[in-house]
C-alpha cells in the first residue's frame, strides 16, 4: 500500500510543472516535516474514514501539511490537511 501511495503521490507531484523545481520545492518542504508521511495519512483516514488517493507537501496558512485526498464512503472526495509538525487535522469543508 505505501509503495503504491508513494507511486500515485510522485506521479501527481511531476505533472504539469518541471520536475527539477518541484524537486527543490518539496526537498525545502520536507525538511520542516517531522511527522512520516504514513502517520499523515493515518490521521487523516481516521479524521475522515474512507481511502486516501492523493497526497501532497504543500503550505496552508504558512505551515506545512501534507494535503490527503480521501473518497469518502458516499464516494465523495474530501480534503484533510495534516500538519507536517504537529500531526493537527483540519477537514476542509
Amino acid at each position: 500500500m505505501n509503495r503504491i501511495l508513494m507511486t500515485v503521490v510522485l506521479i501527481a507531484g511531476l505533472t504539469g510543472s518541471s520536475a527539477w523545481a518541484l524537486f527543490e520545492t518539496n526537498k525545502e518542504l520536507s525538511k520542516s516535516a517531522t511527522v512520516p508521511l504514513e502517520n499523515a495519512v493515518h490521521a487523516a483516514v481516521t479524521a475522515m474514514p474512507g481511502k486516501a488517493v492523493e497526497v501532497q507537501l504543500g503550505k496552508d496558512e504558512g505551515r506545512t501539511v501534507y494535503k490527503v485526498e480521501i473518497i469518502d464512503n458516499a464516494y465523495k472526495t474530501r480534503k484533510v490537511n495534516v500538519d507536517a509538525q504537529t500531526m493537527q487535522v483540519k477537514i476542509e469543508r
